[in-house]
């Protein structure tokens, strides 16, 4: 039996912090599986697990054709030959395949080999189509790989990857996507992509990445197979990447290459380490150039690879913060292909629009011109048109341009920072109640703002600025000092649910959830049956069961289409309830 989940546990950009369980082993994405070849070890799995790397990968073809090695596997099993007790995932054969043309090696025979051997996440033989061949050849490859994928699906025992192929083209890609999302598989690496990232074709890898994503099914990580140089982290993850695999920490160090987040660097060309790591705090570039060659590379695999743990974990923090975008702006202006990827990706406004968070733990930040093409900006300028339609008293933001006047206090235009100030008119009295109708159109969509109509708002005594929303003595929702947007209470949740029409922003769960629900415990995702498509992740929604009766309110995690696929982890962070 598969034993595998994946849950979201933080999210920016198209990116996301998550929870990866196989057989009882459980690691934190995003992260990379350094590549172990079983035949000659620099760093040792047991040492990589030691440093934080709770995920290795090894090729089990080469296991497979070397007799002591398979024989080994099969007597003891691939966690005792690799002395390593953590998830270990393996390609089938399919590198080399890209690289020789062939390889001796059935697809069912390689995949009853990683069973065998006990895997825990195999792969199939894919046939992987390297950039610009001819379409023909494309779409052949392809059709292998689809046959492929469905004789591993009906024999499989293990969790198991499932690689998109399909060159360079676009559409071929999103089938591609589709169809392995239509099968029983766990995770989705993107492959023959190494000779993109090699030639530096950037912007290409964005066109083959998105391209994909928008086929696959949002539930499932995504593996960017033989991607490991730290400076394309942030980009690939703000794309949608979960997983990455590289063996470049122990390629680049027998060249005497040293990583950075920014690039690299060969180490003749070092008078310092720009580094703290354990190796660059003990020994001086010069030190390191004078020892012998087998202890000099095993020295700069260990920089190498404690410079991409330290980006990954940068990439993490930026998640967490709302400040994932601030940091792609920053990378790109490494490389000038970079740059162009960076561009190129901001292109893909619909794909990214859909998973960006509608509110963030931190202000946005005017750093380039780029940062005005960031999905949060785009989203924020077209609601605030939208909410102009009723309130047409605007005031000129240094940053947005024209906005309507009542959306000043909320996010993103109040926590904005840009060239120019901006600066904050607390409301009147009189008018207060605008700012609540006005926000409440932008957060919930339109006619949400008749709900508050009859609102009183109450001032905080220390800013002036709205805090509780209130009406008749009952309490509709917190004016949120953070953001500026609305929490609902319940009385506010129930007049917005008998204003906006279903589905408008609605979870709804099945009959197993709604005592729950209703007793203000959180929402699982296995329990939600449907969900409004227009929902967006840390939106405030309405959750109801299927006769659309409301049973509470609170803040989901997931976006819309996420919120009727994922079957693990949390969905709604329930805020309060509707008792019977």
């Amino acid at each position: 039996m598969v034993e595998f989940k994946f849950e979201v546990k933080a999210r920016d950009a198209a990116g996301r912090i998550g929870k990866l369980e196989v057989n009882g082993k459980k690691i934190e994405t995003p992260a990379i599986m350094p590549v172990i070849n079983p035949k000659q070890l620099i760093v040792t799995p047991k040492e990589l697990k030691e440093m934080g790397f709770g995920i290795i990968i090894t090729n089990s073809y080469i296991i497979y054709k070397t007799p002591e090695l398979r024989e080994k596997a099969l007597e003891v099993g691939i966690h005792r030959l690799l002395d390593y007790d953590g998830i270990i995932e393996v390609d089938s054969g399919s590198f080399q395949l890209m690289r020789y043309g062939g390889v001796d090696v059935t697809n069912r025979e390689i995949v009853e080999f990683q069973e065998r051997i006990g895997v825990d996440i195999g792969t199939f033989l894919d046939i992987p189509t390297p950039p610009d061949a001819p379409r023909e050849k494309a779409e052949e490859d392809l059709r292998i790989t689809l046959e492929r994928a469905k004789e591993a699906e009906e024999i499989k025992g293990i969790a198991m990857n499932a690689a998109v192929q399909g060159s360079t083209y676009p559409d071929l890609r999103t089938y591609a996507a589709r169809k392995l999302s239509e099968m029983n598989f766990e995770i989705h690496p993107i492959g023959a992509v190494v000779p993109l990232m090699e030639s530096y074709r950037y912007r290409d890898l964005v066109d083959v990445v998105i391209a994909s994503k928008q086929g696959l099914r949002s539930d499932r990580p995504v593996h960017l197979f033989g991607a490991g140089h730290p400076m394309i982290f942030a980009l690939a993850v703000a794309m949608g990447i979960d997983l990455f695999d590289s063996a470049s920490y122990a390629l680049y160090a027998k060249d005497d290459r040293y990583l950075t987040s920014e690039g690299t660097k060969h180490l003749s060309e070092l008078e310092y380490f720009p580094c703290s790591c354990p190796v660059c705090s003990r020994y001086t570039p010069r030190e390191l150039r004078e020892m012998p060659k087998e202890e000099r590379t095993r020295l700069l695999a260990l920089h190498n690879l404690w410079v991409i743990r330290e980006e990954l974990n940068r990439v993490k923090q930026a998640i967490k913060e709302g400040e994932l975008w601030r940091l792609v702006d920053e990378r790109a202006r490494s490389h000038p292909k970079l740059y162009a990827a960076y561009k190129r990706l901001l292109e893909y406004q619909d794909y990214l629009e859909k998973n960006e968070p509608i509110t963030k733990a931190s202000a946005f930040f005017k750093v380039s011109e780029e940062s005005l093409k960031w999905p949060i900006v785009q989203r924020a300028k077209a609601r605030a048109e939208r909410v102009k339609a009723k309130f047409p008293e605007t005031i000129n933001h240094p940053i947005f341009g024209e906005i309507p006047k009542y959306l000043s206090l909320s996010y993103p235009f109040a926590q904005s920072e840009g060239e120019e100030d901006f600066t904050i008119e607390k409301p009147g009295k009189r008018e207060v109640r605008n700012y609540v109708m006005a926000v409440a159109e932008y957060q919930f969509g339109e006619g949400a703002g008749e709900a508050f109509k009859d609102a009183f708002v109450e001032l905080s005594r220390k800013t002036g600025m709205p805090r509780q929303i209130k009406a008749k003595g009952k309490h509709l929702a917190t004016f949120r000092a953070e953001d500026g947007l609305l929490t609902l209470g319940i009385e506010g949740a129930k007049r917005l649910h008998e204003i906006l029409p279903f589905p408008r922003m609605r979870v709804v769960v099945d009959e197993d959830a709604e005592p729950f629900a209703r007793k203000g415990k959180n929402v699982f995702a296995k329990f939600v049956i449907d969900a409004d498509e227009n929902i967006r992740p840390y939106d405030e929604v309405l959750i109801v069961n299927r006769n659309d009766e409301l049973l509470a309110t609170g803040q989901t995690l997931l976006n819309g289409r996420e919120l009727k696929l994922f079957q693990s982890g949390l969905a709604v962070k329930v805020r309060r309830g509707v008792e019977k």
